[in-house]
């Protein structure tokens, strides 16, 4: 074969190989992780139970298939835990996997905890390609170590932003803290909607409505006035997590859809 040929056939293949490494990982990363948590974190699983949780995000432009993905905390076991199928990430998306154990649970649920003294965390592709990894030190419970600016800096301390871009801290790692005490569901379980009763002396102003499955990805974003029912209109049956950012911070409360 003539060197010309050859260099013709390396450029038929340069689009299929830059594609197959966009599909296998281009972008991931693992974006935030608490190791030590309970109820002041204010995040729970479908099981109601205060865990380590890891959150991965998308920083590239295409949604990705995790199916045979694998996370670890041992550097010398890469593929100690496998995603499973039917499992994806959308572009600008955040994941959660709950670190606990509890595979038979609702969710994503990893077969190791994270050690709060410190230990390690690596992402690799189906090819065993490590994607992202880090070793960390000791954890503060409640207090998540975190990518900022979101998806590309350096890990350091903060409150939890669990689904959200962690640049929405100030420069200190502070910011209000999200709670779920700050209004209540009726009826709950639902079927079609649902009305929310804030328990605050008054009600804050709604910027943002969102319904998070307990992966951590967001299934809904609505235009909602702080009035009227929240329609749960295409939501299958299941637990999830209605999430509303106000000037006042973040609230939110466990849903469950019947």
């Amino acid at each position: 074969m003539y060197p010309k040929q050859i260099l013709l056939l390396l450029i038929c293949f340069l689009p299929v190989l830059n594609a197959q490494a966009q599909i296998y990982g281009d972008g991931l990363v693992i974006n935030e992780f608490m190791a030590s948590a309970d109820s002041v974190s204010g995040i729970a699983d479908p099981a109601g139970q205060f865990d380590d949780w890891i959150e991965l995000y998308n920083n590239g432009n295409i949604t990705l298939n995790l199916e045979n993905f694998t996370l670890s905390d041992k550097l010398d076991n890469p593929g100690k835990w496998v995603f499973p199928s039917g499992i994806s990430l959308a572009a600008g998306g955040y994941l959660i996997i709950w670190a606990d154990e509890d595979q038979a649970q609702e969710g994503y649920h990893s077969n190791f905890k994270l050690g709060a003294a410190g230990e390690a965390l690596i992402l690799s592709n189906p090819f065993g390609e490590v994607l992202d990894s880090l070793t960390f030190g000791q954890q503060e419970t409640n207090i998540a170590f975190a990518r900022r600016p979101n998806g590309t800096g350096n890990f350091l301390k903060q409150n939890q932003t669990w689904g959200f871009n962690n640049d929405l801290v100030n420069s200190t790692g502070q910011r209000p803290v999200f709670k779920e005490s700050g209004f209540i569901l009726s009826p709950n379980p639902a079927t079609s909607e649902v009305a929310l009763h804030w328990q605050l002396a008054e009600s804050p102003e709604v910027r943002t409505l969102e319904i998070l499955d307990y992966s951590g990805q967001v299934i809904q974003r609505q235009n909602w006035s702080g009035q009227s029912p929240i329609s749960l209109a295409g939501l299958s049956a299941g637990a999830y997590l209605v999430r509303i950012t106000t000037d006042e911070g973040m609230f939110g409360a466990r849903l469950i859809k019947q």
